[in-house]
């Protein structure tokens, strides 16, 4: 574990108490789970519909959702928390807690429906009506801002499939969400319950998931235990600099025979342009009689949050034709 999450440490969990606590109850109750002595404290993860609302037992709608059963899904649920704590940066702690409670509570509900649905229509998927246990409702949910808000960088093709550097973390939601067609349901539904929270439908962003006293309260208390030293290179950079610098270091990681053959035919020092950046720059440079719009406002703006220089992502997206993955990978290889 500690070595997987290695290659991701440039920052820690600098300016990210609430993913630290998260993850850190994610380990605390599924260890205490597994533990003999505290064994007979799953029966509260039980929770069967529609019986729990004929008993009135609604509660255990919510303690079915405290903790993993399943060890390979809480290392990889913990390594997708940990590789969204960029979110949390980005938005606030405050914030970011709002987003996980609202995406928790919309993702059950959609799974209590789903399975209150499925029986009606006499279709079991849910061993009996089982609700599947463990927090899905606070990793899925963070796959829609995943998708449209950390750029996409092409690294290298395998079978003409492309392979980026979000490749491993979209493959360990697959491994989590695939135990199970009913764990599939509840990793759609937290889909659902992200494109909610993200395009404020039925006004779920207005609704003070996290009051303002309770932030407060917790920043004084909490935040303090919680809290993360800067990191020796210094302070992390803002909202994507930390993807930036993961893009890079995976590349390192996963594609080392390739960059091997890429190093092999560059021609010299560090730091020089990709022969096909090359080439690109040189087709460009030799037709001038068609030169490039300039770069909207939104494609400058989403390579400065990467942490590039703000004159040198002009000038990047000018050589590419305003193309933000090719001007990425070539302030990327500049670097």
């Amino acid at each position: 574990m500690a070595t997987i999450l290695s290659q991701y440490s440039t920052t820690g969990f600098y300016k990210a108490p609430v993913s630290k606590g998260l993850m850190g109850c994610m380990f605390l109750t599924c260890t205490a789970l597994n533990v003999p002595l505290l064994a007979h404290l799953r029966k509260y993860l039980i929770c069967k519909l529609p019986d729990v609302f004929l008993k009135g037992e609604i509660w255990r709608i919510a303690s079915a959702k405290i903790s993993f059963v399943d060890t390979k899904d809480l290392v990889c649920g913990s390594l997708l928390i940990y590789y969204f704590r960029v979110f949390e940066r980005r938005y606030g702690s405050h914030k970011f807690a709002s987003f996980l409670v609202a995406s928790q509570v919309i993702t059950t509900v959609l799974e209590v429906l789903t399975i209150l649905v499925l029986q009606w229509f006499a279709v079991d998927l849910h061993s009996g009506g089982f609700l599947p246990p463990g927090p899905y409702g606070v990793i899925f949910p963070l796959f829609v801002n995943y998708l449209f808000d950390i750029p996409r960088v092409a690294q290298t093709s395998v079978l003409g499939i492309p392979i980026t550097g979000k490749t491993l973390t979209y493959l360990l939601g697959l491994q989590v969400c695939s135990t199970s067609a009913a764990t599939a349901i509840s990793a759609f539904a937290g889909i659902v319950a992200g494109i909610f929270y993200r395009y404020n439908i039925l006004y779920v962003q207005q609704v003070p998931w996290v009051p303002g006293w309770l932030a407060r309260g917790a920043r004084a208390t909490l935040a303090r235990l919680l809290a993360s030293p800067p990191p020796p290179e210094g302070p992390a950079g803002a909202t994507l600099e930390l993807q930036r610098q993961e893009q890079i270091e995976m590349w390192e990681q996963e594609m080392m025979m390739n960059r091997a053959r890429e190093m092999r035919n560059r021609p010299g020092a560090n730091g020089a342009v990709h022969p096909f950046m090359q080439n690109f720059i040189g087709r460009r440079q030799n037709n001038p009689a068609h030169p490039n719009p300039p770069p909207t406002e939104e494609q400058v703006q989403t390579l400065v949050e990467m942490g590039f220089d703000r004159q040198r992502v002009i000038n990047a997206l000018q050589t590419c034709n305003n193309d933000v993955n090719t001007a990425t990978h070539l302030l990327l290889q500049e670097s």
